[in-house]
């Protein structure tokens, strides 16, 4: 009979009055998680979330507590305020940059070669974009935002009327780069208030915006998502109508009814006293 080993493992050991050892479980991962998270600076947990989830947290504790709500507002307000300070930014300069990439830049290419340079040309032309958009946003000062729609209206102006033909069938051919130029025109138009968009017609811009549609059907371009543009600002003159239509309808039922009373003339003010002396432009400063 072979001897038993006297050797004891870590499972039948004693503690020295004779008890067994307490068993401890082993640490599981999600207590490893939480032990972690718990060591882990606020800050440095903050700044690793998401953008998503921070605002969405942001917004329940606004929900919940109103005085948090008012410090998200005057953050707001004095982000506002900052933009407004701000010198207007003026995209002329990547307009001119569009039109000398379309007309100069690849004019002694062979048109093989002016197909091979288009993949510069449609990053050139997408950059723009970027550009553009990332320094017009709706929080941004009015004269920013009317030039950069009046530059992306430019720039799709310059692409229908490409000097180089090789170039300018690449780009016509398959309608991308004009159609990402109109959904850039309407993300600025939607970004304008009504009012802005009646400065902007006010101005004569909007007729400029209405001869991109003349080039399209001159050339016979097809410009996708132009004519949401246009529907963007014929909405305030439908809004207009519809109010002025309103206001007629009411009048008519009033004369009917016998309520209506035209509006009296006001009286002619009465003429101002002679003066005995002319003053100077000294004597009234």
């Amino acid at each position: 009979m072979p001897p038993s080993s006297s050797k004891r493992t870590y499972d039948n050991f004693s503690m020295p009055n004779g008890n067994e050892a307490p068993s401890y479980p082993s640490p599981s991962k999600k207590s490893r998680v939480t032990s972690d998270s718990d060591s882990t600076p606020l800050w440095e947990m903050i700044t690793g979330l998401q953008p998503l989830e921070l605002s969405t947290i942001l917004y329940n504790i606004c929900s919940e507590d109103p005085s948090r709500a008012d410090l998200v507002r005057s953050a707001y307000a004095a982000r506002l305020a900052e933009e407004r300070r701000r010198p207007p930014v003026n995209f002329d300069h990547i307009s001119k940059d569009c039109w000398h990439t379309l007309n100069m830049k690849y004019k002694r290419l062979s048109a093989s070669k002016q197909c091979d340079m288009m993949g510069d040309i449609n990053a050139v032309l997408r950059k723009s974009i970027k550009s553009i958009l990332e320094k017009a946003g709706p929080e941004t000062r009015w004269e920013t935002r009317r030039n950069a729609l009046e530059v992306l209206r430019k720039i799709s102006k310059s692409i229908m009327l490409c000097d180089e033909r090789q170039i300018r069938h690449e780009l016509m051919k398959d309608g991308c780069a004009l159609a990402s130029f109109a959904d850039a025109m309407l993300e600025l138009a939607q970004g304008m208030s009504s009012e802005e968009r009646e400065r902007y017609k006010d101005e004569g811009l909007y007729e400029k915006l209405v001869e991109l549609q003349t080039e399209c059907e001159e050339w016979s371009i097809n410009m996708p998502g132009l004519e949401d543009v246009y529907g963007v600002f014929d909405e305030d003159s439908e809004g207009d109508d519809e109010e002025e239509e309103a206001e007629e309808e009411d009048e008519e039922c009033q004369v009917i009814s016998g309520s209506y009373r035209p509006a009296q003339p006001l009286p002619k003010p009465a003429s101002p006293p002679k003066r005995s002396h002319v003053f100077s432009v000294i004597e009234l400063d």
